[in-house]
């Protein structure tokens, strides 16, 4: 079984740069609480994974890095 692993960030400009930031502090996010749960893996190879947006109910910009990893058994 897997779990999955996600953080998100609000984007707060249409600034491209806004977006990079936002992403950044999305996937520092997703490192450490990997790193909490024991899982080792680099900021690195998390940004290679991507990310994905996505608007709110208030048109709010939202980005999203997520993580799926198996479970050792």
């Amino acid at each position: 079984m897997s779990k999955p692993y996600e953080a998100s960030r609000r984007v707060e400009s249409d600034n491209p740069e806004a977006v990079v930031t936002a992403v950044r502090e999305a996937t520092h996010e997703l490192r450490d609480e990997l790193q909490r749960d024991g899982i080792e893996v680099s900021f690195q190879d998390l940004a290679l994974l991507g990310h994905s947006e996505s608007w709110d109910g208030e048109g709010q910009r939202w980005v999203h890095v997520s993580w799926e990893g198996a479970e050792a058994g």
